[in-house]
């Protein structure tokens, strides 16, 4: 399992991310993103986001979501906001 930190807006990019992705390459690597300021948004959003931000790593691989097994999420008067997630993906290269 990968952890990503969201912090502020922003995903981490720790040095082992690059490896990691293209080391699964055809697999279904399990990822866990841990909230250190809450995302605004749903879980879907969530999801997108970090496919997106991973899809935007390597050039030639892209990262689509497989299944999310596990997320806590709340919701207040400014909206929903998501604390956890972890979510298997699909790691593919486009070319």
């Amino acid at each position: 399992m990968f952890t990503l930190i969201y912090n502020k807006g922003q995903f981490n990019r720790p040095d082992t991310l690059v490896p990691f992705l293209q080391s699964n390459v055809g697999e279904y690597p399990l990822l866990q993103v841990d909230c250190v300021t809450p995302f605004p948004g749903s879980k879907d959003d969530l999801e997108r986001a970090v496919c997106e931000y991973l899809s935007k790593i390597v050039s030639d691989i892209e990262v689509y979501l497989n299944v999310t097994p596990e997320s806590s999420t709340e919701r207040n008067a400014k909206g929903n906001f998501v604390d956890y997630l972890a979510l298997q993906v699909h790691v593919q290269r486009t070319t």
